[in-house]
Parts: structure tokens; sequence; C-alpha cells
């Protein structure tokens, strides 16, 4: 009894363990991302001291943080004063998305291979073969295959995309096959095991004029709380011109969609610049995304299929006949504050007191005099 009760310990503080590992990991990056962002944007908005001590320190005091003034440079930039709101990543990584979200469960649950077992009633891209644990699968059929025939069954394809299946994102480790270029058996090779193969989806010609060699796809992030699910930001990543993938990390482009489909007036770059143009010469205010209704309908359904996340990011494309298709989603979405504000916009005070003032059993890995001490050790 006495050991398996160890035993069972042992798991909680290994999962707590993985949790702050990956959480950690992204709250150090974003923090070495804003500070040199502020830079570009020559420091971002600066308020006095007082307003600062006023406006942001006073918010966050009865939640015991402190937040550093770079955050507040960075986001609040172009605003005509600070807005409390925004939350520092090192505080949404470090503590509400654990809050929120059992990370312990993240790779079961994001594995590409298993998307048609986890969500029904949504179009997906059609997947030709994939790899689980070494073995080969007819493409979503519960058949297992040869390595000689899973090539045979890619090579009758003119055009397919190969990605891997877990501790995936930003368009990282994506290959595409077009016939006569390069060699199935090759990029078989290179991705050994846990991998899938799809057909590279047909997109709406609205999206395609944008920059044809990508696909464009839809973020919408949604959040289940006290019983709803709302939807908190939704943005159209677009990939530069030439390249065949629209992540912003490999040189895309977001710009922020409004209720009606339509882009906002500007979009920015991974280097902080603010555009009105595609490089392809468009302009994004007259870009209107085909069936945004049915897209942010789509996420919010889905997400009711997911309990052990309440924030997930959404990515969908939008095929040639109108009908949204499910590309991924991320249970480690970022906040998005940039393009689109306050994460959590008005209800911020909601769930910051949620977070930090309740007395819940769901605790993130770090409490609030952690937070402090990481803070002054890390100066992040």
């Amino acid at each position: 009894m006495v050991f398996d009760r160890a035993v069972i310990e042992m798991d909680k503080r290994a999962d707590r363990l993985y949790s702050w590992l990956k959480t950690e990991k992204l709250a150090r990056e974003k923090a070495s991302w804003v500070k040199k962002r502020v830079k570009l944007i020559n420091n971002g908005y600066q308020g006095t001291s007082q307003e600062y001590r006023d406006t942001v320190i006073a918010y966050w005091k009865k939640y015991g943080l402190k937040p550093k003034r770079y955050w507040f440079a960075n986001y609040c930039n172009g605003l005509d004063a600070y807005d409390p709101r925004y939350l520092p990543d090192t505080v949404y990584y470090r503590m509400i998305l654990p809050y929120f979200n059992d990370i312990s469960m993240r790779k079961a649950y994001t594995d590409k291979c298993m998307y048609r077992f986890l969500l029904h009633g949504v179009e997906m891209p059609d997947t030709i073969v994939k790899n689980i644990a070494g073995y080969y699968y007819n493409g979503d059929k519960n058949e297992i295959i040869s390595f000689e025939d899973a090539k045979r069954i890619c090579e009758k394809e003119d055009h397919l995309i190969f990605k891997p299946s877990i501790n995936s994102g930003r368009g990282k480790r994506i290959e595409f096959y077009d016939r006569g270029r390069n060699d199935v058996g090759a990029l078989f090779s290179s991705f050994r095991k846990d991998f899938v193969v799809q057909r590279i989806v047909s997109q709406h010609p609205d999206l395609a004029r944008i920059n044809q060699t990508s696909l464009n796809t839809i973020r919408v992030v949604t959040f289940r709380f006290k019983n709803d699910v709302h939807v908190l930001s939704t943005i159209l990543r677009m990939g530069s011109s030439g390249s065949r993938i629209d992540n912003i990390s490999a040189g895309g482009i977001s710009c922020v969609i409004r209720p009606d489909g339509r882009l906002a007036e500007k979009a920015v770059t991974r280097k902080a610049v603010w555009t009105d143009k595609h490089p392809s010469g468009i302009a994004f205010k007259d870009i209107v995304v085909p069936n945004m209704h049915d897209v942010v309908e789509s996420a919010k359904q889905l997400h009711l299929q997911l309990p052990y996340f309440d924030l997930i990011g959404w990515d969908f494309a939008v095929r040639d006949d109108g009908a949204p298709v499910f590309i991924e989603y991320n249970v480690m979405p970022e906040p998005n504050q940039v393009s689109c504000g306050p994460t959590f916009g008005n209800l911020t005070d909601e769930v910051l007191d949620e977070v930090f003032l309740k007395n819940s059993k769901r605790r993130s890995p770090l409490t609030v005099p952690l937070m402090k001490q990481f803070e002054r050790i890390f100066g992040i």
C-alpha cells in the first residue's frame, strides 16, 4: 500500500515536471523575443513611471505580482495609454496556461495520427499514409502495411505533404513531395517514424490569390470558461511570396480577422514590421475570408470534444468549395497579443481572479512566490 502511494505520488511529480519544462521553455523564449522586439520598435510605448505605477502596478497588486515594464512597452506600443490587461508571457505560460490545460495529456492528444479518432463532424485533409511507432498504416484505416506498399501508395500521387505527428509545430520538419523532384523512400527514411502523409488541400481562390505557394490558414483561439466556449482571437496566417508554409516563425505574415471575415488594414511580420499589403501586392483590407462563420463554429464545436484543455489554438483552411478543413490544433497556443490585444479581453478580470484568488484544487506548477523568485533569478 505504501509503495503504491509512493508510485502514484512520483507519477504526479513527473507530470508536474513535464508541464513545468514545456511551459518554462516557452516562457523564456517569449521573454527573449519580446526584449528584442522592444528594441526593434524603438522601445515601444513609453508612458511615465507614475502612469505605470498607477495603472499597471496597481492592477496586478491584488494578484501578488509586479510585472516588468518591457512587457507593456511592447504590447501597448501604438496605444495612447497603458492597458494593464495585457499578460506578461511569463505569467501566461508559467501560471495561466497550466491552470487551464493539463499539459501532461498533451502528447497523447496532439498526435496527428489520432485526429480521426478524437475529433468528429469536421472535414480533414486526405491522409494517404501514416506511421505510428514505426508501423505504416493505409491512410486512416486500421490496416498495417509494409514500407513498400506505403511507398507505392504515395508514388501514385503528384504532390503530398509530410508532417511529424508528434513534437511538431511552427512549420518545423514539414516536407513536400513532388513527383519527379524527390524520392518517397528518402522522405520515409528521413522521418523514420511518427509522421503523416497527406494530400495538399486545394484552398479557396480568395485565399489562394494572396499567396498561391502556401496553404494560408486561419488560427482560431478558443477558451472554455464557465460552461461556454469563447473565441479569444482569429487571425489569418499567410506565407510570404514563394514560401510553401504560412507560419510567422518561418517568415510568414499574420493579420487579424474581423467578425465579418474581413481582414484588418495592417498585418505584422516576425520582425515586427506592420504592412498594409502582402508582398504579392494585395491590400489586406480588400480580403474577406470565405465562410468565416462556419470556421469559428467548427472550432467551438470541436473544443467540446477535448476535455483536458480549456485553451486551444485551431488551424483551419478553407477548401476551394468553401468548406472549412481542420488542419491541426495546439494546446499551448500563443496569446496573440501583438495583433489581437489582451488575450482574454473583457474576460481578463474574471480569468485572473479564477487563477490567482479562487480557492481551487486546480494548480499551476508555479505559485506566486516561486514566480517572483524566477523573475529575480532569471530577470524575466
